[in-house]
């Protein structure tokens, strides 16, 4: 293995261990955090818009990010922020500790959303930019195994931790621990790693950046967009295995479960589908566009056993969003709008998502007709999968 294959490796693997080690905090508190606001006095309808907040500031926050980033090559000062930012989360407690009430403990949730819109898509410019001499898929497919294996780790942890002490505060307490190690991964990472000079070269070249977005990549980030509002989310499969008269008999323990293993799933196919992608590029991403169709009509068979198998297609795209889908904006996009390109990137993603999650929610209340479901994954599916032809026929 040369030099530079070896500075790739040890910089998404550096980047792998520090979100993992964010994941633990983050995604650990997030089974939490509700309960806890109630516990301070916090009504349903309070836990729910805060949560909502903290996702959109999350989402729009990226497109601040990106443009910072581009526009003052300042990538690792948005990392740390970012990063640094997911001291809010064991810094919840003080909400009780000082008797301020569910209040503080809302603002510190939306502001570690805030960090991690910040922080994303220089991560991502730095990541892409670092795979070259590895390829973009398995450098953002090993980073996603990584970040999975943090969000699987964290919940488990929190619960045991909860368990153990008895409340929830030592259980955010003793998130101090892998926040002290992120930053401390985070410093070695910098101190290491030198960023290529067409990452950080401020100088404006007359036949590039012109457009912060070409078509290719506009139509490219369309068509993730169109694909994410077709995509049946994750809490609603949930949702609907919770409502089912097996898991009713088994008890709430089933969903967080089968929750567990979409992570799984994910963590496999995101590392399995980036070693595609260097070898396919575009054509891998055919298969999980289309297998997003399945989703839906698995679910709304309301059979448990259609549900299961709904989470495991959903966690089979989940690790193709998370890591090959991210890795064709870097091949998209010029050096001096990428953090840019991945913040609307993101946005996109997350604005898909939302609006996925209304409709389909909709679709449940109204105990919608199978025809009209299948109507509408088919047109937004079929529509994102002709914009993704758009993209890998043209150069």
């Amino acid at each position: 293995m040369n030099d530079e294959k070896r500075r790739a490796y040890s910089i998404i693997l550096s980047f792998g261990i520090v979100s993992l080690l964010g994941d633990i905090i983050y995604e650990g508190s997030r089974g939490t955090i509700p309960e806890y606001m109630k516990f301070l006095g916090a009504s349903a309808a309070v836990v729910g818009t805060v949560m909502g907040l903290g996702e959109l500031m999350s989402y729009f926050s990226r497109l601040l990010g990106g443009y910072l980033a581009d526009k003052t090559k300042s990538y690792w000062l948005l990392v740390f922020l970012g990063y640094g930012l997911i001291i809010a989360i064991p810094l919840i407690p003080l909400s009780e500790v000082l008797g301020l009430g569910w209040a503080l403990a809302a603002t510190l949730v939306i502001l570690e959303r805030l960090g991690k819109g910040i922080r994303t898509p220089s991560r991502d410019t730095i990541i892409s930019f670092a795979s070259k001499s590895i390829g973009g898929g398995k450098a953002f497919g090993i980073h996603e195994l990584m970040d999975q294996i943090g969000a699987t780790l964290g919940p488990l942890l929190f619960a045991v931790a909860i368990a153990y002490f008895g409340n929830f505060r030592y259980a955010f307490y003793l998130s101090f621990i892998p926040y002290l190690l992120l930053v401390f991964t985070l410093i070695y990472l910098r101190a290491k790693t030198k960023l290529p000079e067409e990452m950080t070269n401020n100088k404006k070249d007359e036949n590039k950046g012109s457009k912060v977005l070409s078509r290719r990549a506009t139509a490219y980030i369309t068509a993730v967009g169109i694909n994410a509002l077709g995509l049946f989310p994750a809490s609603l499969i949930l949702y609907l295995a919770g409502e089912t008269p097996e898991v009713k008999a088994m008890g709430p323990w089933f969903p967080p479960l089968l929750y567990a293993a979409i992570q799984l799933i994910d963590a496999v196919f995101a590392l399995a589908f980036g070693l595609l992608y260097d070898k396919y590029k575009f054509r891998v991403l055919f298969f999980p566009f289309t297998l997003s169709i399945l989703i839906p009509l698995l679910a709304f068979q309301r059979s448990l056993a259609m549900i299961v198998a709904s989470a495991l297609v959903f966690g089979i795209v989940l690790g193709s969003q998370e890591s090959v889908y991210r890795a064709a904006v870097g091949d998209l996009t010029d050096p001096s709008v990428r953090a840019t390109a991945y913040g609307v990137f993101s946005t996109m993603v997350g604005l898909g998502s939302l609006g996925a999650g209304a409709l389909y929610g909709l679709m449940i209340d109204l105990n919608a007709p199978i025809w009209l479901i299948g109507a509408y994954v088919l047109a937004t599916q079929l529509l994102s999968v002709s914009l993704l032809a758009y993209v890998s026929k043209t150069k």
